[in-house]
């Protein structure tokens, strides 16, 4: 699935650069499948790795280090660039205080800047939904190890989901944002690794449908305008069978490639667009330009930081099994 992250890394970035798509907000369609792939991608880990309760902790360090090392580069190299130059920005109002930086180095107090102000120092803009995920991270083990509990919470997320939808609650907040209204993004997307083959054509064409009859009914209730009904509903149409496709196939060094960029283009377009065109509309060159200089910056984030990381993430999933083995 490393192409398609690669395209979905690119439509927030373009979301973020100010594109519309008819009048829709893209990156909102993007993270929603990023969420489905999340849950997808965590079933398979769990499932291979750290599939017993004595493992929880193992799996905490394993995500750890797959989302700090390039995040906290460049929010360092953010803050560097604020503090040098003292510029301020949308998401950056004002200089520093030892909460902010507090906010930003845990992520997951991001994830709650409606609540907490944290939006006007945000030194990785998108990294709101790196706390979302941060969040699933800590139950995902809990989902998959105890299915009746996980079940529990996915359907408590869905319900919250709907009243979201019907603008009940803040439509955007708990429709897109917090992890108590897009849990069962996450717990679907762990759903469709454990499919069985037979499984995955029907689940393939009922997603699309159950969205489309449900876009039709907000329609008439004239709810399909609210901020972001209509995008979630196309992630999660569009989301559902690309995911279950992909999932299933082998990828080759061209969708490596794409993949190993996609983490570090999520987290980097914001200071490249800060770098290049503070507050400025952007023409169709100046976004390609963005996005190539986003695209060869984090290929070498991703060659210099995380390649290293991620041998000791291997060597240290080795460990965790051999450890396993000898247990057993």
């Amino acid at each position: 699935m490393g192409v398609l992250r690669l395209v979905l890394a690119t439509l927030v970035l373009l979301s973020h650069a100010g594109v519309r798509v008819f009048g829709y907000n893209p990156g909102v369609f993007a993270v929603v499948v990023f969420y489905l792939i999340s849950g997808y991608v965590m079933a398979g880990l769990i499932h291979g790795h750290y599939n017993a309760p004595r493992h929880i902790g193992s799996f905490y360090v394993d995500r750890a280090l797959r989302i700090f090392p390039q995040y906290l580069f460049y929010m360092g190299a953010a803050l560097l660039w604020q503090l040098a130059t003292g510029t301020t920005t949308l998401f950056l109002t004002h200089s520093p205080t030892a909460t902010d930086l507090l906010n930003n180095f845990t992520v997951i107090p991001l994830n709650f800047f409606m609540f907490n102000g944290s939006d006007a120092y945000t030194l990785v803009p998108p990294a709101w939904s790196l706390g979302a995920e941060l969040q699933f991270y800590i139950l995902a083990p809990v989902i998959l190890i105890w299915p009746r509990i996980g079940a529990v919470l996915a359907a408590a997320s869905l319900l919250v989901q709907l009243l979201a939808m019907h603008a009940v609650l803040n439509t955007d907040w708990y429709g897109y944002r917090l992890l108590a209204g897009v849990l069962w993004f996450f717990a679907a997307g762990m759903l469709m690794f454990h499919l069985r083959p037979k499984a995955v054509a029907a689940a393939a064409l009922i997603a699309p449908a159950a969205a489309l009859v449900l876009y039709a009914y907000l329609r008439v209730r004239h709810l399909n305008v609210i901020s972001y009904n209509t995008e979630v509903l196309a992630g999660w149409a569009a989301g559902v069978p690309l995911v279950l496709w992909l999932g299933r196939r082998r990828g080759g060094r061209l969708d490596h490639l794409a993949g190993d960029v996609s983490y570090g283009m999520f987290l980097n377009h914001f200071l490249v667009l800060w770098l290049l065109f503070p507050a400025a509309e952007l023409s169709s060159s100046q976004l390609a330009l963005v996005a190539l200089c986003s695209f060869l910056l984090s290929w070498a984030t991703q060659r210099l930081i995380e390649r290293p990381v991620l041998a000791w993430r291997r060597r240290f999933r080795r460990r965790v099994q051999t450890n396993a083995t000898s247990v057993t």
